[in-house]
C-alpha cells in the first residue's frame, strides 16, 4: 500500500497546551515515516467557519494523496458524525459541523463518507488525538476509505448557512471569514462574485466607505481601503501599512455588504 506523501493538520488548540502534541505523536507512532505538517493550530476557539475558509484555501496547494486532519470541533464527543472528504485527489478527515462548507463548494467530483467509530475507547473530549489522528493515519498508510465507513450523498453533510456569498443585482453580502496577522480583512467574495471591473466599489454594511480596487497593497493610497483579491482566492479589505480591520472596526464573522457600480452585470 502507498503511503500518504504528508499529514497535514488544521485545530483551534494553539500551541500553549499539549494538545498539538498529543495529536502528533499519535500521527508519528501509527503513520511512521509519513511527515506531519501544520496548517494552523490558531483558529478562533470553536470558531468552524475560519477553519473552513483555512481548509478551503490550503488545500489546492498541497500535494495530491495528501490527508488532512481538522479538527475544530466544538461539539466533541456528542452524536455529530465524523466524516472523510474525498476531493481533488486529497482526504480530509473532519467533524461533520460545516467545517467542509468552503471546500466543498470549491471542489470537484467530491465523495463523502460516514466514518464514526462505532465502538472506540475515545476521550469524550478530545477526538482529536483518540479518533480523527488514528483514522488519518490509517488513511495515510495506504487503508482505503471505503474500509473505514459507508457513503454518504453530499446532500447529508452539514454546511454552514450564510458563509459564501450571495449576489443580488448590485448587492453583494458576505462575512469577514478572517482578519490576518496584518489586519487585512478577508471576505467570502471572491472575484467571480462581483464580476470584472468593479471599481469604485462601496461599503456600505457594517459601515459606509468608498473602497478603491487595486492589484497590490502599495496601489493603495494614504486614507484609502482598498479591495483587491487576495493570496488565498478570496477578495480582502486592506490598509496599505496598516490595519483595515482596525480602520472598519470590522471583524471575524461579521455581515458585511458591498454596493457595486451601477450597470455592472454578473459573471454567469
Amino acid at each position: 500500500m502507498q503511503t500518504a506523501p504528508l499529514i497535514a493538520l488544521l485545530t483551534d488548540f494553539g500551541l500553549a497546551d499539549p494538545y498539538v502534541g498529543q495529536m502528533k505523536s499519535v500521527l508519528l507512532s501509527a503513520a511512521p515515516g509519513v511527515p506531519v505538517v501544520d496548517i494552523s493550530h490558531g483558529v478562533g476557539m470553536g470558531d468552524v467557519a475560519q477553519a473552513s475558509f483555512f481548509l478551503a484555501a490550503t488545500l489546492p496547494w498541497l500535494p495530491p494523496g495528501a490527508v488532512v486532519a481538522a479538527v475544530v470541533d466544538p461539539g466533541v464527543g456528542t452524536s455529530r458524525r465524523a466524516v472523510v472528504a474525498e476531493m481533488d485527489s486529497r482526504l480530509v478527515v473532519a467533524p461533520d459541523n460545516g467545517l467542509l462548507t468552503l471546500a466543498l463548494a470549491r471542489g470537484q467530483g467530491v465523495r463523502a463518507y460516514d466514518v464514526t467509530p462505532r465502538v472506540t475507547p475515545a476521550s469524550a473530549t478530545f477526538h482529536g488525538r483518540d479518533v480523527f489522528a488514528p483514522l488519518a493515519a490509517r488513511l495515510a498508510m495506504g487503508e482505503t476509505v471505503a474500509a473505514l465507513g459507508y457513503v454518504l450523498s453530499l446532500g447529508e453533510l452539514t454546511v454552514l448557512p450564510g458563509l459564501s456569498a450571495e449576489r443580488q443585482g448590485n448587492l453583494v453580502s458576505a462575512r469577514v471569514l478572517s482578519v490576518d496577522g496584518f489586519g487585512n480583512v478577508v471576505t467570502s467574495c471572491d472575484d467571480g462574485t462581483v464580476g470584472g471591473g468593479w471599481g469604485r466599489t462601496e461599503l456600505v454594511v457594517p459601515v459606509s466607505r468608498r473602497l478603491v480596487r487595486a492589484v497590490t497593497y502599495a496601489d493603495i493610497g494614504p486614507g484609502e481601503v482598498g479591495l483587491l483579491v487576495g493570496s488565498q482566492g478570496y477578495l480582502e479589505l486592506a490598509v496599505n501599512g496598516g490595519s483595515a480591520a482596525a480602520v472598519l472596526g470590522l471583524s471575524r464573522g461579521e455581515g458585511l455588504e458591498l454596493l457595486l457600480p451601477a450597470g455592472l452585470h454578473e459573471n454567469h
